[in-house]
């Protein structure tokens, strides 16, 4: 199976709770000036890390918006790409609202993207999804170090810099695992499964 994983992370100037190789990152108790975070999309297949594309400052993530950010940041990506490669991947986002929408469903329809090339989400199932491994990584880049932020600006382009930082070995080490992760949860008959 090859599969497209788009992600839409919240980051702030502070950390608490993720396991990277069974170690915890050290908790960050300063939040950066102002408070709040940045919020961004990006896309995993094969060995790309397409984005991130940082969501303005403000904007909820509506089913129109979600809409938006994939019209003008999957689209042109996906069209790019030969008719082998679009007829065999298969497109996969949570249950988020704004991705379970009828608005989102029928706009990815139109894009062409329907029926088995959307991946159907059990429920609370972040295990599922390699994106979720490759988050836990580009967090603790982000974070060596003990490093703070002062401004969201600042943050913004740590994560940048962190994401052209990410190996495509890195990327397909992830994607490549989806066929594991769907045999263990069957196994598991959809018990919560480690990658």
């Amino acid at each position: 199976m090859s599969a497209v994983q788009p992600w839409m992370v919240q980051m702030d100037g502070s950390s608490s709770g993720w396991l990277v190789d069974g170690h915890p990152v050290p908790t960050r108790l300063r939040h950066q000036q102002g408070g709040g975070g940045v919020m961004f999309w990006a896309i995993i297949m094969g060995t790309e890390l397409v984005g991130p594309f940082r969501v303005p400052k403000g904007v909820k993530m509506t089913s129109a918006k979600y809409v938006e950010f994939m019209t003008n940041y999957f689209l042109p990506w996906y069209r790019r790409k030969n008719y082998a490669f679009r007829n065999k991947i298969i497109f996969m986002h949570d249950n988020a609202p704004s991705h379970a929408a009828k608005n989102t469903s029928a706009s990815m329809a139109a894009m062409g993207i329907k029926g088995e090339k959307v991946m159907v989400w059990p429920p609370s199932s972040p295990d599922l999804n390699p994106i979720e491994n490759l988050w836990s990584i580009l967090k603790q880049k982000i974070y060596e170090g003990g490093r703070q932020f002062t401004s969201k600006q600042q943050l913004w382009e740590a994560i940048l810099t962190s994401c052209k930082q990410i190996q495509a070995e890195t990327v397909q080490k992830f994607t490549s695992s989806m066929d594991a992760r769907l045999v263990k949860v069957l196994s598991n008959k959809g018990s919560y499964v480690k990658m």
